[in-house]
């Protein structure tokens, strides 16, 4: 089994004749604490199993309606007391919110340090904030400008991707998938062949060959350079909207240096969002440059050696 590994990168960029040094915070999973995810027939909704969505010998048709059914059942989805593990630093409370396709925000604290982490997206924009950072800067993106820019090599993931690390996976009917595969373990794969300005992406799908619920995605280049992995385990049929999601969550961006580990309790579906203009807007940090990943003059490069 492999565990995602402990790594640590850092970010220039040169806006316009001083150089930024950006080091990306590192999440990784504790070595204790990390499991490659079981068979969800296993997991329990009370004294009731999750249950059976596939029939055997699902079609690939089949299969994708399963998750796609589960998926649109969800519109707006609050995580307001999760766990976030950095190592290094004690274990930080956090927020997660999320509304399909692009807005999305997940924030880290401590009681004693205050805000540490905030990664954002709305519809316009995305934003990446580290309090520890030195020099203080905050990163943004437009999403129409993704393409072209420097961001592209620090988050290798498209805004409205960020829902499917949450278990809300969707199967885009432009790309073109292949499967079910039978893996060795019992699980079904699917690949997806997705073109980007960027080139083609190969996705991996992993589903549980019982309830159809994603378990693993792992996003890789033509050449087979791993960009994205998300795990996730511990289903829970959610009672508002009838949704079998995740309560733990693993995230791996290897060109970043970003792993980590998320754990959820309680989870708030379909509700209104008491002031949706301050959750889906960029903040601003006081004394916290913002720095445009769009910019031509913004270059990232790995940190020299020290």
């Amino acid at each position: 089994m492999n565990h995602f590994s402990r790594t640590t990168k850092a970010v220039h960029g040169h806006v316009p004749s001083r150089a930024v040094a950006l080091a990306i915070v590192v999440v990784a999973m504790a070595s204790s604490g990390a499991a490659c995810p079981q068979v969800l027939r296993g997991y329990q909704v009370g004294a009731m199993p999750l249950p059976r969505a596939l029939l055997p010998q699902a079609t690939l048709e089949q299969i994708i309606a399963t998750v796609h059914d589960n998926t649109q059942r969800v519109r707006s989805y609050m995580a307001p007391q999760a766990v976030l593990v950095v190592p290094g630093v004690p274990r930080l409370s956090a927020q997660v919110a999320c509304e399909p396709p692009r807005r999305f925000r997940l924030r880290a604290q401590t009681s004693v340090t205050g805000s540490e982490l905030d990664i954002g997206s709305n519809d316009d924009l995305f934003w990446l904030w580290i309090r520890r950072h030195q020099p203080p800067v905050m990163l943004f993106c437009r999403h129409d400008q993704y393409a072209q820019s420097a961001a592209r090599r620090l988050l290798p993931i498209r805004a409205e991707w960020m829902p499917e690390l949450l278990g809300l996976v969707n199967f885009r009917p432009e790309d073109r998938h292949e499967g079910p595969f039978l893996l060795p373990d019992g699980r079904l794969e699917i690949r997806s062949h997705i073109t980007t300005s960027e080139g083609e992406l190969l996705k991996s799908t992993l589903l549980d060959a019982t309830t159809g619920l994603v378990v693993e995605q792992h996003l890789f280049t033509a050449a087979a350079e791993r960009l994205a992995s998300c795990r996730t385990s511990k289903h829970r049929v959610d009672p508002q909207s009838g949704a079998a999601l995740p309560r733990h969550i693993e995230v791996s961006w290897p060109a970043s240096g970003i792993e980590f580990q998320l754990e959820l309790a309680a989870i708030t579906t379909n509700a209104s969002v008491a002031d949706p203009g301050q959750l889906w807007q960029m903040p601003a940090y006081e004394g916290y440059a913002p720095v445009d990943l769009a910019d031509p003059s913004v270059v990232i490069a790995p940190a020299p050696p020290r």
